[in-house]
């Protein structure tokens, strides 16, 4: 109830007028919080039957047809060509993105020299070669391109013992592909089969491998430890647009790793017309459901393969309730349709419209098709214009990706990038690296085997009761990032990769391709290690793609650290000295 006084009788002074209003309201008081007795809907009589229906709204009219089918007007434009970011030219997508952008040179190990040697001697035995003149062939090939310790360090055990194994057995397949035949008389009297054999070793190796060596993919931006690409793509009605695109945390190019560049230079010239032929679809829309969602009408039968009533969400439990209402209230006012669109297009839907069955006509428009303040935007698969306040876009674009049809195998490499508040820095934790027996090698072993070839200290002997120490040793395998200076007019700075001399005056240094101890400096940005840490991993990915086409590549996964790491480095440390 509410009661308010009359403003013009307080004004001229007479009596007070009292306003009261009443208000009527049902309230629900159930006896207990489950829901399970209402959702049995157990059968009392035919009257009772027809009142619960009245009561859940069964019998009201809201004088509103179904739709009978919707009409969509698109128009879309296929990919013109992607680059690392940064410019430069624009090169054909043909396949997976993730193999374009993410894919990087094979390290030649001693298990693929090896490999691609054995593979060698199936070709030569191919070309008809055998017997006698086989064996002195692949004899003078193991004296030209023998398989030796080389690159293999003493304290990979796996690579030690394989390389003893194939010592003086195998034929190093990589030192073959573009290297002279030897001078042998077996070999120059069968050139013409050994050249073969070299040639389809080569192919062989250029369609699977790719090219052999240590260098990192071109999108690979290291001062940010992610990937970073763009693509051009043909607009529907205003030619080439730039797209910005980073993989996701599983290295996959999906539809919302992309942002839009309306101010950008696509850096391709689109000889077709700007604006395609509109295309119009008719579909027949359908109720949106999940699995086991119940039906949406009474005394209808149903599967029971969950139980709803079950449920028994907290009053801040908004997933909970979010979908309780939809699915017992809402449900059948929510429809599907299922358009198609190509793989590797960007589409524009120009209009939308839903024919009911009382042949009436409604256009659906767009929820973001008004202005507002960012705070306010709204809007369901679309693509952000990066560089226009990131308001949302009219188009939607469906990349050429693997996505979840990828199968990743064992990480050759994983690193982590962990801060250290108590000794105040940021270290590199090589966790494991690609051995030379192509397994990981772990880092903790590493460490183990180097540091046990490092002369044992003997305790100085002092009258002091103390020794001191200028500072504490890390893990062989912890590298320190220090802080340096990049622009001295905003304070930009790096995390430049240093060296921690060990007692003996070692030098520990990275074996992996991720912390390369070829760049110099190793530099990466201070934002790119946050607080939590940051790990990057490197692993195989295989991948079929729409033509049944098999694609094999090496993609580096960006994950979230576990949060902040203690090395134990300390300085100044004193302990107890023996006594002389």
């Amino acid at each position: 109830m509410g009661a308010e006084l009359g403003a013009d009788a307080r004004e001229r002074g007479g009596p007070a007028q009292i306003a009261a209003t009443f208000w009527n309201r049902l309230e629900p008081r159930p006896r207990s919080p489950e829901i399970i007795d209402a959702l049995a809907a157990r059968v009392r009589d035919p009257l009772w039957m027809l009142a619960r229906q009245w009561q859940v709204g069964e019998f009201a009219g809201e004088d509103a047809g179904s739709p009978a089918y919707v009409q969509i007007k698109s128009s879309s434009g296929p990919v013109l060509g992607w680059r690392p970011e940064g410019g430069g030219a624009m090169e054909p997508v043909e396949g997976p993105l993730e193999e374009l952008v993410e894919n990087e040179t094979f390290t030649a190990d001693l298990a693929t020299r090896i490999e691609l040697g054995q593979v060698f001697e199936r070709l030569l035995a191919g070309e008809g070669l055998g017997g006698a003149d086989l064996q002195a062939i692949l004899a003078a090939f193991r004296v030209a391109h023998p398989v030796s310790f080389a690159g293999v360090a003493d304290t990979d055990r796996g690579g030690m013992r394989l390389a003893e194994v194939a010592a003086g057995r195998a034929i190093d397949g990589i030192a073959v592909i573009g290297s002279p035949l030897p001078n042998d008389v077996t070999v120059n009297a069968n050139a013409v089969q050994v050249g073969n054999a070299v040639a389809a070793l080569t192919a062989d190796v250029a369609a699977t491998l790719g090219l052999v060596d240590a260098s990192d993919a071109p999108a690979w931006r290291r001062e940010q430890l992610e990937y970073r690409v763009e693509l051009a793509v043909r607009h529907p009605s205003n030619g080439p647009l730039l797209l910005r695109a980073d993989p996701d945390r599983d290295a996959a190019f999906e539809w919302f790793t992309f942002d839009a560049l309306s101010r950008g230079d696509a850096g391709v010239a689109d000889p077709a017309p700007a604006g395609p032929a509109a295309e119009s679809t008719s579909l027949v829309p359908t109720f949106v459901s999940f699995r086991g969602m119940p039906n949406h009408r009474w005394w209808d039968f149903e599967r029971g393969t969950t139980d709803f009533g079950a449920i028994t969400p907290d009053r801040r439990d908004m997933a909970k309730l979010v979908l309780m209402d939809f699915m017992l209230i809402h449900g059948n006012d929510y429809f599907l349709m299922p358009f198609d669109q190509k793989v590797g297009t960007v589409c524009r839907i120009g209009a939308l419209l839903v024919h009911d069955v009382f042949g009436g006509i409604t256009l659906v428009e767009r929820a973001d098709r008004d202005a507002v303040d960012p705070g306010r935007r709204w809007t369901l698969f679309s693509l952000s214009d990066a560089d226009a306040d990131g308001r949302p876009s009219d188009l939607f674009f469906l990349p050429p990706t693997a996505g979840a049809h990828s199968l990743a195998g064992a990480a050759l490499e994983d690193v982590r990038f962990v801060r250290d508040e108590q000794a105040n820095y940021v270290w590199a934790l090589e966790q494991c690296a690609e051995g030379s027996d192509g397994l990981p090698l772990l880092g903790h072993e590493r460490h183990i085997a180097e540091a046990a070839k490092e002369p044992a200290a003997a305790p100085p002997a002092s009258a002091s009761p103390l020794t001191y120490h200028l500072q504490t040793f890390v893990p062989w395998h912890w590298f320190p990032m220090v802080p340096v200076m990049i622009d001295p007019l905003s304070g930009a700075t790096a995390l430049e990769q240093g060296r921690m001399v060990r007692p003996d005056g070692r030098v520990p240094a990275p074996i992996g391709r991720v912390l390369s101890a070829d760049a110099d400096p190793y530099r990466i940005r201070e934002e790119a290690v946050p607080r939590v840490g940051v790990r990057i991993v490197r692993e195989p990915v295989r991948s079929r793609w729409v033509l049944g086409s098999t694609h094999l590549w090496i993609a580096r996964r960006k994950l979230v650290g576990r949060g902040e790491g203690s090395s134990g480095l300390r300085y100044d440390v004193g302990e107890a000295s023996t006594p002389p």
